[in-house]
């Protein structure tokens, strides 16, 4: 008999989500603000979006609603000396004219900043993110910005980074790096984690030859008092065979509870290469057999004169190398870098970028979980780009399962072992005139059916026109059209957006 998603009870505070994003700020921020008086930007801007929209519960006999969002942000920058940063903050003020107990409050936030504390030796870098992401691979899907939906939560992720490099004797190099994470879920347990991550590097190259050592500790801690320890030692030989190819094969042991057995010691070893057989093409694999198998990382890409195509597949224990959106999230900053140095306008480029995928690559292809898993993922991406036209195509594949005899206490992976999604996203733009271009996306996304968990198939549509206004205002109109079939929450959406984004 199939059994609805099970989502792990709502506890968790917005004001405590923020606490990790606070965190990395204090860390970095302050050196930043110092170093760089005089070389900030600093651009606050206001949007104002209105939708209409035909089914504002995304419920099967939802009825519809207008929904005004208020989105007041600030993108700060800087560069200076050994210095920089960037921090890009929103906040989206959600009021439904109907349903006006469902009006909200979401934080988006993006922090990236680093610093050389010594010349050439000691380095920090930090980064923070607020987002919305799915909380169930099987529940309801969103529908677009504005519309609230019981299976997302908004969560913070905060990374701060010391490294230590130095050559020893004048001959071997020395990397000494250390890593904390942590990041907490709104309202749900699952996904909330704290990592302390640690490695020491030894290598050095004799002309053609190279050989390196590495110790390392990877320590993860749940909401649920779990904590999983993974120590790893391993030794290098590498090859620079001709200047276009480098072969590498490493062994050596790892320790981990990971498999829910205290303390096992693992062999590990392990091959790779780098190619680049023209200018425009790479290609690098990289395969261990690892405490839970093989884990790999492929990846092929190659530049046309108008195109581009890139493959990566990669296994492996979720938050080492499994990195489903890589190739979606490096289209997006292309049209998101295309559009910035067109009209240098965060908040519109961020927008433009957003409808000409049909989703934000922020959000993971993924759900939350409780404890870590197995992933395996696999992303083709195709782009061409004219001088008024581009056509872009991404498909992903992903697939979570459990990993050894870990006690899943919530999230997906307590009700089925598997959890696989495909994904195809289209999209097209034409640029109109200078100021002026249209959008058409389309997208399928689908949950596969394991066990007595039924899939589920979600199909989107997007048509948009953007236009400059002004020198500081730009409007989009959009109008767009959702299917979700479930079997627990199915429904249909047609919806049209405007909205104004002015800059100070």
């Amino acid at each position: 008999m199939a059994c609805p998603p099970v989502f792990v009870p709502r506890r968790v505070s917005m004001r405590r989500t923020l606490v990790a994003a606070a965190v990395s700020t204090a860390f970095a921020w302050p050196a930043f603000a110092q170093d760089t008086q005089r070389a900030l930007t600093v651009q606050p801007s206001v949007g104002l979006q209105e939708t209409f929209t035909t089914n504002g519960q995304l419920s099967a006999d939802g009825r519809s609603d207008f929904v005004t969002q208020v989105t007041p942000g600030v993108r700060v920058s800087g560069r200076s000396g050994r210095v920089q940063g960037l921090l890009d903050y929103q906040l989206d003020l959600i009021q439904y004219a109907r349903d006006s107990d469902r009006s909200t409050l979401h934080h988006r936030l993006t922090l990236d900043s680093g610093a050389e504390l010594v010349d050439d030796h000691l380095f920090l870098d930090a980064n923070a993110s607020v987002s919305q992401q799915p909380i169930s691979a099987f529940g309801k899907q969103g529908s677009g910005t504005g519309l609230e939906n019981s299976n997302s939560a908004d969560v913070a992720t905060a990374t701060v980074s010391p490294t230590f490099k130095a050559r020893l004797a004048g001959a071997v190099d020395m990397t000494a790096r250390a890593s904390w994470t942590t990041s907490r879920a709104d309202g749900t347990v699952a996904g909330d984690y704290t990592d302390w991550d640690a490695a020491v590097d030894l290598g050095a190259r004799h002309g053609i030859f190279g050989w390196g050592l590495s110790a390392s500790r990877t320590s993860s801690h749940f909401e649920d008092g779990s904590s999983y320890v993974t120590d790893r030692g391993i030794a290098t030989l590498s090859l620079q065979a001709t200047p276009r190819l480098s072969l590498f094969v490493r062994g050596g042991r790892e320790r981990t509870d990971a498999l829910g057995a205290a303390g096992q010691s693992y062999g590990s070893s392990g091959a790779g290469l780098t190619w680049l057989p023209t200018p425009r093409t790479r290609v690098s694999l990289d395969s261990d057999e690892r405490y839970f198998g093989r884990s790999h990382s492929f990846s092929l890409s190659h530049r046309f004169r108008h195109a581009a195509v890139t493959y990566t597949d990669t296994r492996g224990v979720s938050g080492e190398n499994a990195e489903s959106l890589g190739p979606l999230r490096a289209v997006y900053a292309q049209l998101y870098n295309t559009c910035m140095a067109s009209i240098a306008n965060a908040p519109v480029c961020t927008q433009i970028a957003r409808l000409g995928l049909g989703l934000d690559p922020s959000v993971p292809l993924t759900f939350l979980n409780t404890a870590p898993s197995l992933q395996r993922t696999k992303a083709l991406s195709l782009a061409f780009s004219g001088v008024r036209d581009s056509v872009t195509v991404v498909a992903t594949s992903t697939e979570s399962s459990r990993l050894g005899e870990q006690q899943y206490v919530g999230g997906d992976l307590a009700i089925v072992p598997r959890v696989r999604q495909l994904g195809l996203t289209f999209s097209a733009a034409h640029q109109l005139s200078r100021r002026a271009s249209l959008g058409l996306s389309a997208s399928v996304l689908k949950t596969l059916e394991e066990q007595t968990q039924p899939g589920t198939d979600q199909r989107r549509l997007e048509l948009s026109w953007s236009n400059e206004l002004g020198a500081r205002t730009n409007g989009t109109l959009a109008v767009r059209r959702v299917w979700f079939d479930s079997d627990f929450s199915p429904y249909q959406e047609t919806a049209i957006v405007g909205s104004l984004n002015y800059r100070f």
